[in-house]
């Protein structure tokens, strides 16, 4: 066997490879550098639009309380977004409700107060209406709190038409420092105990 013969120019063809893939390297990086007009730097989560900006997430504040904001950071501006829900909800845990019986029917301010409260809303005491003999159910609002009027009659499986806001005599006892109160109609179903 022979070994191959060397060329009269200087470099073999292994070192020529080699000196081209350090070039390839130190051009790669140079560039890495310098693209999108981070100022030199690169930042790691980073992403380069067309345009050049660079959109950094700093992740590194975030903590495990439940408290998930985010903020984004560009070279023109900062905004910071919260996890609120999307539907400007409250949560039921942040809303007093209060139920009246407007009906004359025995225990039914009680089994629907224990049906809203099982979805997580601040039950006030059930009591009874200032007015009996209600032919249907109402739901009134406090100011500021008529999407959660709404969920509260859909809870009941009453519709948006049932939600009012809250009229200027009070409809029960307790309503003044109720965010949503509901005013049972004849179009309640019976309770199985008895009660308000």
């Amino acid at each position: 066997m022979t070994a191959p013969a060397q060329s009269s120019g200087g470099l073999d063809a292994n070192a020529r490879g080699l000196v081209v893939l350090g070039a390839a390297l130190l051009v790669g990086f140079l560039l890495l550098l310098t693209s999108g007009g981070g100022n030199g730097r690169v930042v790691a989560g980073s992403s380069t639009d067309v345009g050049g900006t660079v959109t950094t997430i700093d992740i590194s504040g975030l903590d495990t309380t439940g408290n998930d904001e985010v903020t984004t950071t560009t070279p023109d501006a900062t905004t910071t977004s919260s996890s609120t829900p999307d539907d400007g909800l409250r949560d039921p845990g942040e809303v007093k409700v209060l139920v009246l019986n407007g009906s004359g029917l025995a225990g039914v301010a009680r089994s629907t107060s224990d049906t809203i409260g099982e979805k997580g809303y601040v039950m006030q005491p059930p009591a009874n209406a200032s007015s009996s003999g209600r032919a249907t159910t109402s739901v009134y609002f406090a100011d500021g709190y008529q999407a959660e009027a709404e969920a509260v009659a859909a809870v009941l499986g009453k519709a948006p038409s049932a939600v009012e806001a809250m009229p200027s005599t009070s409809p029960g006892p307790g309503a003044a420092s109720a965010n949503v109160v509901v005013v049972l109609g004849k179009d309640t179903a019976p309770a199985e105990s008895s009660g308000n």
